[in-house]
């Protein structure tokens, strides 16, 4: 049915291959179908492989075209609306998931899914509805942890509910889930966690209503949880929310969310991490020359990606951009993905250097000798009196050169008998690993102590509130990643953090402190990171 043969020379004298045309079929294309297309497109770089074809008995008729770019290494699928007034384009999109883009395509011709003589799992691909797994009868224990994996808990709505769909991120992607939810029309609440985030996401008759993950909602905790790879996932049925929160329709978010999760995947091959570096590749350019370079990334207004680009200055990690500029993913990552694949700013793993005593002859043992009389030596930290003497040093800074700073005030302890079992302090061993994680994320002018008997601190110089939160959650994700002891389970950390700013939430010392500790208090109950501005009612 395919030709070989080439067209003429194109741009650059480079063969162009020649495109080629299935014949007009009157149904919606499979998940077979689409599947030959892609491997028809795959074989030959550059061709242009089409599929025309009508729905609703021949009233509406589309084409449904792919082309394996090389340049990204992936196909890139278009579907056309074709009438009489001309054509439409309803998406184009870069994705190698052929079941994602059948059921794309399917939302874009707006079929209704139950009305459609094909079977959900045939449509959506043989790896997608089978990963899900009814509980039925079985027993709701929680699976025990096998070998070095922890199974991931997850907390029943009411006492004794099961769960009527569970599965694997990693066997059956996070668009491909909520599809087969919406498909269905299914009612109740769908629970996703991964590293000790969760999402939730409620439905109604199979449309999203409501949706939570961390500090977002509504239609932006939807688009993140789409670029989920990972975790696990559990559907309880009958679940509903008084909130309604999600707006949009979930094909219009599922086609932004999945061009999120291309930006984030090519962000991770760039080697991006919180921890990394980023610096500028050209450090003097003009606003003419930064657009002008931008026109081959995604369409994203320039004001966002300059001021993001401005905080780039070879020295912060990213994880410090962020702190001085709080941006949902959503919003940092196509900028980022546009700073660095049109060439204006790089990742690395080492800070421009810095001078340092040596030079000077000054032996390090001398400054050690001073601060190991200010540091716990079990744990590697400030002592509570060596820590409160610092704390009044940086409120004298402010004080008199007006330098803003933030305090957090947290506990850590470990439950061992899951949700209802009592907190145990950990032991010495744990804490002094717990610190250094925290040391690893802080920047090194942030100051790390006791703080009275069994809490802890950090001060941070010019720092607002809410970049001091944002590195609180970070804390709660480093420690969470492993085990902090080998008899300790990263599930049952728990965790207390209270934050509170100079002059935000107060310019007296004390009443800093007492707003730390009673955010701090609050976060016991909450589980959460809490601003002092939220209890104060400020």
């Amino acid at each position: 049915m395919f030709s070989s043969r080439q067209s003429q020379q194109g741009k650059g004298n480079a063969p162009i291959p020649r495109g080629f045309r299935l014949p007009k079929v009157s149904v919606l294309p499979s998940y077979t179908d689409i599947q030959f297309l892609h491997q028809e497109a795959v074989k030959v770089p550059g061709r242009l492989v089409e599929q025309p074809f009508s729905v609703t008995e021949g009233s509406q008729e589309y084409l449904l075209a792919v082309k394996f770019e090389q340049e990204i290494g992936l196909p890139v699928w278009t579907l056309t609306q074709v009438s009489s007034q001309g054509h439409q384009v309803i998406f184009q999109h870069a994705e190698s998931d052929v079941s994602l883009v059948a059921n794309i395509v399917m939302s874009g011709c707006g079929c209704d899914p139950l009305g459609d003589s094909l079977a959900a799992d045939t449509f959506m691909g043989t790896d997608s509805m089978s990963n899900l797994k009814p509980i039925g009868n079985t027993s709701a224990e929680v699976p025990t942890i096998t070998g070095t994996e922890s199974a991931i808990l997850f907390d029943a709505p009411r006492p004794g509910m099961k769960a009527t769909l569970e599965g694997d991120l990693t066997k059956m992607q996070a668009p491909n889930l909520l599809q087969s939810i919406t498909m269905s029309k299914m009612t109740g609440r769908l629970d996703v966690k991964d590293k000790g985030e969760t999402a939730k996401v409620y439905f109604v008759d199979g449309t999203p209503m409501h949706a939570e993950l961390k500090e977002v909602g509504g239609d932006d905790a939807v688009i993140e949880l789409i670029t989920w790879t990972t975790g696990e996932f559990r559907f309880w049925p009958d679940e509903t929310s008084p909130h309604q929160t999600v707006k949009r329709r979930l094909d219009a978010m599922l086609m932004e969310g999945v061009t999120l999760l291309d930006q984030s995947k090519y962000l991770e091959s760039a080697n991006l991490k919180m921890e990394s570096i980023l610096v500028k590749r050209m450090n003097i350019i003009s606003e003419q020359e930064f657009a002008s370079k931008l026109q081959k990334g995604a369409p994203l207004p320039i004001k966002p990606q300059m001021e993001l680009f401005e905080q780039v200055d070879g020295r912060s990690t990213f994880f410090d951009i962020l702190r001085k500029k709080p941006m949902k993913k959503a919003d940092w990552v196509p900028i980022l993905f546009n700073l660095i694949s049109c060439g204006l700013v790089q990742v690395t793993d080492q800070a421009a250097r810095s001078g340092n005593l040596r030079s000077l002859g000054i032996d390090e043992g001398t400054l050690q000798s001073v601060t190991k009389h200010l540091i716990r030596q079990e744990t590697g930290i400030l002592t509570y009196p060596a820590f409160l003497y610092f704390l009044e040093q940086e409120y004298l800074r402010y004080e008199y050169f007006n330098f803003p700073f933030s305090l957090v005030v947290f506990s850590l302890g470990h439950r061992r008998q899951g949700q209802s079992g009592p907190v145990e302090a950990l032991q010495i061993l744990a804490v002094k690993r717990a610190m250094q994680r925290i040391s690893l994320v802080k920047r090194p002018i942030d100051l790390l102590g006791h703080y009275e008997t069994f809490d802890f601190a950090l001060i941070l110089p010019n720092s607002n509130a809410k970049a001091a939160a944002a590195l609180a959650n970070r804390i709660v994700d480093v420690l969470k990643e492993a085990p902090l002891a080998a008899d300790m389970d990263p599930r049952g950390l728990v965790f207390a953090f209270g934050v509170a700013g100079v002059p935000e939430d107060g310019q007296e010392l004390d009443k800093l402190l007492n707003s730390a500790r009673a955010a701090r208090d609050s976060s016991k109950q909450t589980q959460r990171v809490v601003l002092a501005r939220e209890i104060l009612g400020s």
